[in-house]
């Protein structure tokens, strides 16, 4: 059964975004069944909702983060995930020091679906932003998901 974590640095915005996302895609797809899809956060404190912007945002796209609870990377996530999809360089830097055995299984989002790396940026910092951030996000993760099928059944 392939798995997917997505990380971000809170937990509370990107990451458990994209993991609904990519949900939502896998059941479209009528993957869902097969696949676990998990998300976490470089720097966390476990337990915590999801920020309220990011509800309406995942709300907006018919994802619903209610349930969602943070959670910090940990070597047992790690381990268990065939692709850890990041969102910043420095993610994935701060996964390799803290993990090594992690550092093959860890890409940038951005890369993995469009070839291109490139951070995605905080929406929590750039709150004027965070609509169009949140709708490139999602959409990336839509119209990408045969990209993280590949990348994760071949691993």
């Amino acid at each position: 059964m392939p798995s997917v974590l997505f990380v971000c640095t809170g937990n509370q915005y990107r990451s458990p975004i994209a993991a609904q996302a990519f949900a939502q895609r896998l059941k479209h797809d009528g993957r869902d069944a097969d696949w676990q899809v998990a998300s976490a956060g470089t720097w966390t404190s476990p337990g915590r909702p999801a920020l309220p912007d990011a509800l309406g945002f995942a709300q907006s796209f018919g994802l619903d983060l209610s349930a969602h609870r943070t959670r910090a990377v940990d070597a047992q996530l790690l381990q268990d995930a065939d692709i850890v999809l990041v969102m910043e360089m420095g993610h994935k830097e701060s996964i390799g020091v803290e993990f090594p055995f992690a550092r093959k299984k860890v890409r940038l989002l951005s890369d993995a679906i469009e070839g291109i790396a490139y951070d995605i940026p905080d929406p929590a910092s750039s709150r004027a932003e965070a609509g169009q951030i949140l709708r490139d996000l999602v959409n990336m993760v839509r119209a990408g998901g045969a990209n993280i099928y590949r990348i994760a059944e071949a691993a």
